[in-house]
């Protein structure tokens, strides 16, 4: 499900009190038609219809046609929210893409499939940069991958890491091989940065400068530990720092001690 972030509570307990009410569908209004919804969530919709079109409503997807009857979605549409059901051959491809156009679009995700479901709302302090960034492929553990994303889904991708029930680690490539990778997540994180010269690499583990460079850690993740030192233990916000220098092709941010473990690696 999508939802108008400005019309949600973001206290857990009264969002899914909240969530309820929604889906008692009780506006007084057909639950088919995007002109009921907000502007964003409009937005959202029409782009999803491209891949996953909807079958009620204006635009009705013609099921005799089967090219992509296996993607046909219903979409019940309130003023505030869009509840979306998908096939289950199409599980996965429909959620990256849902997350990725809520990002796009800057409306709320709720995971409503999954126990104890995440609930992502767009950032409040500042407004991500959405363009699309060429040569960049986008890898999250458990989801189709992410062509060309954009600064902003990256910083989502990095609030999406979860060590309890996944993902549980992202990566970065460009297309000369170079990445970044991240693992953790809830504020404790890991990123390591290869970047290749001709046939040759070199690879790093981002820390924090001050901090204890000797005593050794691990980082939980989905499943796994990330071993590490314990000045390389970041903040989500350390990461999309970091994350999105890598992305626009910038050098290493200076604001963080590099520790090289190439021979290590290799």
């Amino acid at each position: 499900m999508v939802f108008e972030p400005s019309e949600a509570p973001r206290e857990r307990n009264a969002f899914l009190d909240w969530y309820r009410f929604q889906t008692q569908w009780s506006e007084d209004h057909s639950y088919n038609d995007p002109a009921t919804t907000t502007p964003g969530l409009s937005a959202w919709f029409a782009e999803m219809c491209r891949d996953f079109p909807s079958i009620n409503g204006p635009g009705t997807y013609d099921v005799a046609n089967d090219e992509l009857i296996s993607r046909a979605t219903s979409y019940s549409i309130g003023r505030s929210v869009i509840y979306a059901c998908f096939s289950w051959t199409e599980l996965e491809s429909s959620y990256s893409l849902v997350r990725a156009l809520a990002v796009k679009h800057r409306v709320g995700f709720f995971n409503v499939s999954a126990e104890n479901g995440e609930i992502w709302f767009p950032p409040t302090g500042h407004a991500s940069d959405t363009t699309a960034i060429p040569g960049l492929a986008l890898t999250l553990e458990g989801q189709s991958d992410f062509s060309s994303p954009s600064a902003a889904l990256i910083e989502a991708a990095v609030d999406w890491l979860n060590p309890s029930g996944g993902p549980g680690y992202l990566i970065l490539e460009h297309s000369n091989g170079s990445y970044a990778q991240a693992g953790g997540g809830k504020e404790s994180c890991t990123v390591e940065w290869r970047e290749y010269q001709d046939s040759d690499f070199r690879h790093w583990v981002a820390g924090l400068p001050g901090r204890d460079t000797e005593t050794n850690i691990a980082i939980p993740g989905n499943g796994m530990h990330f071993p590490i030192k314990a000045n390389e233990r970041l903040s989500n916000e350390n990461v999309k720092v970091i994350l999105t220098a890598f992305a626009a092709r910038k050098s290493r941010p200076g604001d963080f001690v590099w520790r090289d473990i190439t021979a290590k690696v290799r």
